[in-house]
């Protein structure tokens, strides 16, 4: 791999959260979401744990992040809303986007890399059953995806016999 190109990692799970800069999640490995709702919007909770990873080389520049929700024909699900007042632009498709610059912290010896975590939670409508897939792009390239798959789960009631 390149010393100097940013990568990542993105692991579903039932929830994520950042805390003096360690991610937290609970529930990991998910690949199936169920939803008990038939007719779309087929409501899901997941959350998406995300690991950025800066190598030496990249530290003290500008960088490009987005974390977006796509379904299985690579069409964009907004999953995020922007602030009220916010400049939007054109062609915002409701992905979560951010610019960044890590700085290399004074401990840190030559090519040590920097961790960036990050939770993004998915509490939205699908409009329909089937795969999505959560990607991570710095830069413009694709540095890690998740794949899932959304299913009805149909209750039923199981009755005793006697």
């Amino acid at each position: 791999m390149d010393p100097g190109v940013i990568s990542g990692q993105v692991i579903l799970c039932d929830y994520a959260q950042v805390h003096s800069g360690k991610l937290y999640v609970v529930g990991a490995g998910v690949n199936y979401v169920t939803t008990m709702i038939a007719e779309p919007p087929h409501p899901i909770n997941v959350s998406a744990g995300v690991i950025v990873t800066v190598p030496w080389n990249a530290h003290n520049q500008a960088h490009r992040l987005s974390v977006r929700l796509e379904d299985e024909d690579s069409n964009p699900v907004p999953f995020a809303q922007p602030l009220p007042g916010a400049q939007v632009p054109e062609n915002f498709d409701g992905s979560l986007t951010a610019q960044f610059n890590a700085g290399r912290s004074p401990i840190m010896q030559s090519g040590d890399e920097s961790l960036m975590p990050l939770a993004v939670a998915l509490n939205i409508g699908v409009p329909k059953l089937g795969v999505y897939r959560v990607v991570l792009d710095v830069n413009g390239s694709e540095a890690a995806i998740a794949r899932f798959r959304v299913v009805h789960m149909q209750m039923t009631n199981l009755q005793a016999t006697g």
